[in-house]
């Protein structure tokens, strides 16, 4: 089977949330893992010789039992551990499966994707960009008191933002200020692949359960899946992390370096945004 939906991203804005939240519908099958990142950390010529790696992850038409999938548990981010899922399948049932990258959003050429999933129905998460990039942030930090090396100096938040605002000016890539250019990076999604393949989503919006009911009853729709009951599951977060806030000085600095980047948004999407 072939992914019917692909949770682009954006990163840190609440992908692991909604797809457990859309898991919990018994016609959606699991991806082997939730954010396989196929397209996200290989080259192309490495993706055309192996793409069959990537759809073996996929449920297959054929196998009838149940399929277990691996994530994080709900506990905060940093202190998970891994959660088995196991998912029955009903030997008449009709299904579809789909998968969760979130850097995909701003790390894959949309032609790129749509060169291995044409048909693809895509959901994008977008969250306070400020709240997103302190949140990419602290994540880099928790792997780097875990010990892990990411091949990147992981300082101070205000330190390193106004390193990345300095780069950014010299045209250089950024880790933390760049997914959060919404508007730049929607617009070639929806050129690539169509606006009616393209369902952008606030994260604010998933956490309010009245509205998140709403979401998930869109997202039915945008997927073709029966109607199902969420009321257990929108009450919980998935890889989420301890609550914190970002320091007055340098949310100010941010919050005025995407300013215009929230005006283009706004009038690309038809939509405002209390961001600040």
């Amino acid at each position: 089977m072939l992914p019917s939906f692909f949770i682009i991203g954006a990163n840190k804005c609440g992908t692991s949330s909604l797809y457990r939240y859309i898991l919990a519908n018994p016609g959606v099958l699991p991806c082997a893992r939730k954010e396989p990142n196929f397209f996200g950390q290989h080259s192309a010529a490495y993706i055309a010789g192996h793409i069959d790696e990537y759809f073996s992850l996929f449920p297959t038409y054929d196998y009838r039992g149940p399929l277990t999938f691996e994530c994080e548990a709900s506990d905060e981010a940093g202190a998970s551990s891994p959660t088995t899922i196991v998912v029955d399948r009903r030997p008449d049932g009709h299904y579809i499966t789909g998968e969760a990258s979130a850097n995909t959003f701003h790390d894959v050429s949309p032609s790129l994707l749509h060169q291995y999933l044409p048909d693809a129905r895509l959901i994008v998460l977008l969250r306070n960009p400020v709240d997103r990039a302190y949140s990419h942030h602290r994540m880099y930090r928790r792997f780097k008191d875990a010990g892990h090396d990411l091949g990147i100096e992981i300082g101070e938040f205000e330190v390193d933002i106004r390193a990345e605002m300095a780069a950014h000016e010299r045209g250089e890539r950024t880790e933390y200020i760049a997914p959060g250019m919404y508007a730049e990076l929607l617009r070639g999604w929806i050129a690539t692949y169509g606006a009616n393949k393209v369902k952008v989503l606030m994260t604010e919006d998933l956490g309010q359960p009245p509205t998140a009911e709403q979401i998930m009853r869109e997202i039915e729709d945008y997927l073709g899946l029966a109607a199902h009951d969420y009321a257990n599951i929108l009450t919980r977060r998935f890889n989420r992390a301890a609550p914190a806030s970002v320091a007055p000085a340098v949310g100010s600095l941010l919050a005025d370096f995407y300013r215009p980047h929230n005006e283009r948004l706004q009038e690309y999407l038809g939509r405002e945004f209390d961001w600040g």
